[in-house]
C-alpha cells in the first residue's frame, strides 16, 4: 500500500455536530432552567452555522428544513489550514 493511499479510511464514521451557538452559565443557573426558558447564543443569527468534526470546524452553512426534518446547507469548506472554500467556488 503507498504512503497517499487512504481510500481505507472512506467508510470510518465520524460524529458530526452543528453548532448553533454557545453560552456559559454558572452550575446555578443551569439548574434554575425551567420549561419555556430562553438562553441567549454568542453568536449572531446571520452568522453560519459551524459543523465540527473531532472539535475541527471542517464546515460551515445555514440551516434549511428537508420533510418536517432541520438540515445544514454547505456554504463553505475549511481546510486544513483555515482556508475557506465558498460553496459557489466548489462546483
Amino acid at each position: 500500500m503507498s504512503g497517499n493511499d487512504v481510500a481505507f479510511l472512506h467508510d470510518i464514521p465520524v460524529q458530526v455536530v452543528v453548532e448553533l451557538g454557545r453560552t456559559r452559565l454558572t452550575i446555578r443557573e443551569l439548574a434554575e432552567l425551567g420549561i419555556d426558558e430562553v438562553l441567549e447564543l454568542h453568536r449572531p443569527a446571520d452568522q453560519p452555522l459551524d459543523l465540527v468534526v473531532g472539535d475541527r470546524v471542517y464546515a460551515r452553512g445555514e440551516v434549511v428544513m428537508v420533510g418536517d426534518r432541520l438540515a445544514i446547507r454547505v456554504t463553505e469548506i475549511v481546510g486544513h489550514q483555515g482556508d475557506v472554500q465558498m460553496a459557489a467556488e466548489a462546483q
